[in-house]
C-alpha cells in the first residue's frame, strides 16, 4: 500500500551490496492488494511480484496494468 503517509523503515542494503548500489539488479518480492472493484477486475484480492529492489509506485502501477489491463 502506497497510500498510508507512514514512512517505512529502509532494510539494510542486501549483503554483498555497497548501499546505493543503484546498478544491481536485484529484484525484491511485493505483496499487491487489490480492494472492492479492483478486486473484482483483477480476479484476486492479492497477489506476490517480484520486481527490481529501485522500482518507484508509478512502475509498480504501470507493471500491474501490464498483467491486469482491465
Amino acid at each position: 500500500r502506497f497510500s498510508s503517509g507512514r514512512r517505512r523503515r529502509r532494510e539494510p542494503a542486501a549483503e554483498g551490496s555497497p548501499p546505493g548500489d543503484h546498478g544491481s539488479m536485484r529484484c525484491q518480492q511485493v505483496i499487491v492488494q487489490y480492494f472492492a472493484r479492483r478486486a473484482e477486475l483483477v480476479g484476486l484480492r492479492s497477489e506476490n511480484l517480484l520486481v527490481p529492489q529501485q522500482i518507484t509506485s508509478l512502475q509498480l502501477w504501470e507493471e500491474i496494468v501490464k498483467i491486469h489491463p482491465r
